[in-house]
């Protein structure tokens, strides 16, 4: 059967769209129709997403979820790692408040003894290396999945506490003690978002709402799934289709949050539209180079060049998602599906950037 597609547009303007207003919103849906048709095929059956260019705003959702129905713009599904902008972002606000300071060790913010938790030559494990993902701590701490079934991290996942965390910290050895090197650490993250929280005293749904949703306004992100969520959840599936548990209440800083499209597109306007300066202090390079670099928990790339670009990849048992930042060219996109395989953020990045260079060149 033939697929077919639903574009909903939104345009962000007090007048009537103009001549060159209406063949710019053909162009995108002519690029995003040819792109989405051809990515549609064997493991993926649906895909949904928003591009934000220039103030005008688009969503679309392609094929079908795995109870047989289209997706819409309320549809929720898993972000996965794109939580640790989040973090990313919440930290900025911790730095413009003096709360916290990047480069001071981490320790000074714990409330016990982490000898293990220095780099070489005594030098200190601080929040720029936690956020950039050069502080050597190993990519989970707990719940560790080598060896284990999904049932068993998921009984993990429901056992999880901030005290077993902590518990395990202090045993933790770090897999590289240089403070250089790019190690990709989900641990990490959550302890930054422990931080926050003491610092704050606030938990991390207050710390979205007055530091994030107050910003972005988004309505439809959250950490824990509740019950007037069931009905707009979408449920992942593997690579030979059989359908994955959403994963619920375990790091929740560096990889808990769901949302829709409705609420990536908010997100994705706050970063493009807004000139506070914690929003544009979370988007300075931390680390790395001006090609391949990290701000606070956004990768970048080509950062000193026109075609600048932010992004972070997420995947789940069974949701995979992408989103990009291009600056300078006040573009944004989001992509996610409800598969998730060896591959799927990949081919989210490829598709991602084949619709992009449509539309910047």
């Amino acid at each position: 059967m033939k697929q077919t597609i639903i574009f909903l547009l939104i345009i962000f303007i007090n007048c009537k769209p103009g001549e060159n207003d209406k063949l710019f919103q053909k162009t995108i849906e002519k690029v995003v129709n040819e792109d989405l048709s051809n990515f549609i095929k064997s493991p993926y059956t649906a895909i949904s997403g928003a591009v934000y260019v220039n103030r005008k705003t688009y969503q679309f959702h392609f094929g079908k979820l795995t109870d047989g129905k289209q997706a819409t713009n309320k549809t929720i599904y898993e972000i996965a790692s794109i939580t640790k902008t989040y973090t990313g972002l919440i930290l900025s606000q911790a730095v413009y408040d003096k709360r916290l300071c990047l480069d001071t060790d981490i320790r000074t913010y714990l409330d016990d003894i982490y000898s293990n938790l220095e780099l070489n030559d005594n030098k200190p494990i601080t929040l720029r290396h936690l956020i950039t993902h050069t502080s050597g701590i190993p990519m989970n701490i707990n719940c560790r999945n080598e060896n284990t079934t999904i049932e068993d991290q998921l009984s993990c996942f429901d056992e999880f506490t901030k005290d077993k965390f902590f518990e395990v910290l202090k045993l933790t050895t770090l897999i590289d003690s240089s403070g250089k090197n790019y190690h990709y650490s989900n641990a990490g993250v959550q302890l930054i978002g422990y931080i926050l929280e003491n610092v704050y005293q606030m938990s991390f749904q207050e710390l979205l709402k007055k530091y994030v949703f107050a910003r972005s306004g988004e309505q439809d992100t959250k950490y824990k799934i509740n019950s007037g969520m069931i009905d707009n959840i979408a449920i992942g599936k593997d690579s030979s289709g059989k359908l994955m548990p959403l994963e619920d209440g375990f790091y929740q800083y560096a990889g808990g949050l769901k949302s829709s499209t409705n609420s990536m597109l908010d997100f994705i306007k706050m970063y493009l539209t807004n000139n506070d300066p914690v929003i544009k202090e979370s988007m300075n390079l931390l680390a790395g180079n001006t090609q391949y670099g990290r701000a606070y928990a956004w990768n970048t790339f080509d950062y000193d060049k026109t075609k600048k670009m932010l992004y972070h990849n997420g995947g789940t048992f069974g949701q995979s998602s992408w989103i990009a930042l291009y600056p300078k060219q006040n573009i944004g996109i989001f992509l996610v599906t409800n598969v998730s395989t060896d591959n799927s953020q990949g081919d989210l990045n490829e598709l991602s950037d084949r619709i992009i260079g449509k539309l910047i060149d």
